[in-house]
């Protein structure tokens, strides 16, 4: 999920509503609307003259009156911006990654200068009149929303846009009539007639052929016309597969909306997908989370939330993630949460926040009131470690001590003891992903041999891999004899599955002593089938076997050589703890990180001792990599949070 984009947004929200009734915010809305404000009337009185359109001057009402937390991209010239990104997409579908991000920076770069308006100053009459019909036509008329009541038709399908700087184009009826799928032949299904469920699963499967080839990261403008958003979705992120699946719901009459969460609990970066609320008034998740626990989860609405209204006209620094006022929280919609209430230290702040820590930083992900000393918020997803923060123009500053939210929903602070020492034994900087468990178990049946002969016919087995787990390996040969080839022999349909191998003798490694030799690669191009990758000492890189069973790749060391240890790292993500790295260990101590040391890494561990119990710590590879994760020692074990 994108964190940010480069365009600026220069409207602002500046509406100060003395009450929150439906009169007084439409009277506010207008007066904001300037110039417009005749079109807008328009509008309200269109659906005013006959009593049979009450419910649509209702809707009419709605939309204007939270129109100010909405905004649209003011140039007219982004037409030719998206017919430009249209062709990238016809001419560059079958081109690489780095070609495409080229082409799309380079359209984007004729278009610097964008700014954004307010809905208010920019919409018609014409076009507000023009998608209360069409909404309420597929409402009242359709097959998939009638289960809703009319608070829910407005938030899941009368918006005339699907996401802010939206094209205020004619998106219901283009794309209506496009990606149907079988979805025109459930109607005649009795079983599943009337089911947005069902309805939703039919257009699914038909958008499955439109997600993401690859994601490709721009540095220009997002693509907000909905036909050029599909044109090019096969090269973007979850963020423009969420909008583009909603509107795309939405224009056939399903349901739906964008739910999505700040930040993972457990990793960096967040995620946002399309959610379809069925005939049980229950989300229904297209590409949503697969892995909880999840901190927190929000729905992007149409309407204003009165408390982020509240927090952004307070006189406080508020974080980019709640500027943004036309949320709710749904996290309770996916998991069980538990209200939180923290005692703060003294402060003059009347809002505090609740941060999770991405791969560097503690970013808000929640917010509450403080009162008495304390601060209270709401619906806190379990099982994670959160931090009181407070939010200035320095970025947040800690305010209490992390604590664990535990799985029953107790609260467990995680303050260091330094009476009490352990020494700690660490294999990775992060948690693995399951592919890279799947890429370990590839290996088990794997041999490293042994031979004085280079077709291996005299070859001895030093050992063979029996076990898999996520982390790399280390084998003591046990014998003394010398041998002057030694290589890695495939598992039986394993593909190698390899990622590093290390040979040493009396403690030096001597892996580059020798000629790296194994099954050639069938296309010598091949990036990710070079044996070198073996022996490059770069976890990322590997070999990848040119057949399944019986490829492998070792060293010849030009004369028989003694091997006494050899170490071995499975395909990864090379946030295992490499040979030769220097790392830092820290931990939290009040309201910093404090170091407990700089050591390199001499095995496929590290080790450091006097470190404090109960503490949270954080492995950093200062010599490559990115991504750390915070965790505790548990039983001997990292458990990462």
């Amino acid at each position: 999920m994108k964190k940010k984009t480069k365009f600026i947004v220069y409207f602002v929200v500046s509406l100060l509503f003395i009450s929150c009734d439906r009169d007084s915010m439409l009277e506010q809305s207008l007066s904001l609307a300037g110039n417009n404000r005749t079109e807008l009337e328009k509008a309200l009185a269109h659906y005013s003259q006959n009593p049979a359109d009450s419910l649509k001057y209702r809707a009419a009402v709605f939309l204007i009156s939270n129109m100010a937390g909405h905004y649209s991209f003011a140039n007219e010239m982004l037409e030719g911006y998206y017919n430009a990104s249209d062709s990238v997409a016809k001419y560059y579908k079958d081109k690489s990654e780095t070609e495409i991000k080229t082409a799309l920076d380079s359209v984007s770069q004729h278009f610097p200068h964008v700014t954004s308006v307010s809905d208010l100053k920019k919409l018609t009459a014409d076009y507000l009149i023009a998608n209360i019909d069409r909404a309420f036509a597929d409402w009242q008329q359709g097959d998939y929303a009638r289960h809703i009541n009319f608070d829910e038709f407005c938030e899941y399908l009368l918006p005339y846009k699907v996401t802010e700087n939206q094209i205020l184009d004619n998106w219901r009826e283009y794309l209506s009539d496009t990606l149907y799928g079988d979805l025109k032949y459930l109607p005649y299904a009795n079983y599943s007639s009337g089911s947005a469920y069902y309805a939703s699963e039919k257009v699914r499967q038909t958008l499955e052929k439109f997600r993401p080839r690859y994601i490709v990261k721009t540095n220009g403008l997002p693509i907000r016309r909905m036909n050029s958003l599909w044109n090019t979705l096969k090269f973007r992120d979850c963020d423009d597969e969420s909008i583009a699946y909603t509107a795309v719901m939405r224009a056939k009459g399903i349901p739906a909306a964008i739910d999505y969460m700040p930040l993972w609990a457990n990793r960096r970066s967040g995620h946002s997908w399309c959610t379809v609320i069925d005939n049980g008034n229950n989300n229904r998740p297209i590409n949503g989370p697969s892995v909880f626990p999840i901190s927190k989860i929000y729905r992007k609405t149409y309407a204003i939330n009165p408390e982020l209204l509240e927090l952004t006209n307070s006189d406080e620094n508020v974080p980019p993630q709640f500027r943004y006022i036309c949320i709710k929280d749904v996290t309770d919609e996916y998991q069980k949460t538990v209200d939180v209430t923290v005692p703060i230290g003294k402060t003059k702040n009347r809002y505090a926040f609740l941060a999770t820590f991405d791969d560097k930083y503690w970013q808000p992900v929640a917010w509450g009131k403080i009162k008495n000393g304390k601060a209270c918020f709401e619906k806190m997803g379990r099982d994670v470690v959160y931090l009181p923060v407070i939010y200035s123009r320095n970025g947040t500053a800690p305010i209490a001590p992390p604590f664990i939210l535990t799985q029953n929903g107790e609260i467990k602070n995680s303050l260091p003891d330094n009476a009490k020492k352990q020494t700690l034994k660490l294999y990775r900087k992060q948690p693995p992903l399951n592919v890279f468990t799947y890429n370990a178990q590839r290996t088990v049946g794997g041999k490293f041999q042994a031979a004085n002969k280079s077709d291996f016919s005299d070859a001895v087995t030093i050992h063979t891999i029996d076990k898999f787990g996520t982390e790399s390996d280390e084998i003591f040969t046990k014998t003394k004899e010398k041998y002057r080839y030694w290589r890695h022999l495939s598992a039986p349909d394993g593909w190698s599955a390899m990622g590093e191998i290390y040979f040493f003798r009396n403690g030096e490694n001597i892996t580059r002593q020798g000629k790296i030799i194994g099954t050639p690669p069938n296309d010598p191009n091949n990036e990710k089938q070079q044996i070198a990758n073996l022996f490059d000492n770069d976890p990322v890189t590997f070999y990848d076997a040119p057949i399944p069973t019986g490829a492998w790749a070792g060293i010849d060391f030009g004369e028989p050589t003694e091997v006494d240890r050899i170490l071995y790292a499975p395909k990864s993500d090379g946030n295992a703890v490499t040979w030769g790295d220097d790392y830092v260990l820290s931990f939290w101590d009040k309201d910093h990180w404090t170091s407990l040391g700089k050591k390199k890494a001499d095995n496929i561990y590290i080790t450091f001792d006097n470190c404090p119990t109960s503490a949270l710590f954080l492995l950093h590879d200062l010599t490559r990599g990115v991504e750390d994760r915070i965790f505790t020692y548990e039983n001997g074990k990292q458990v990462f949070w």
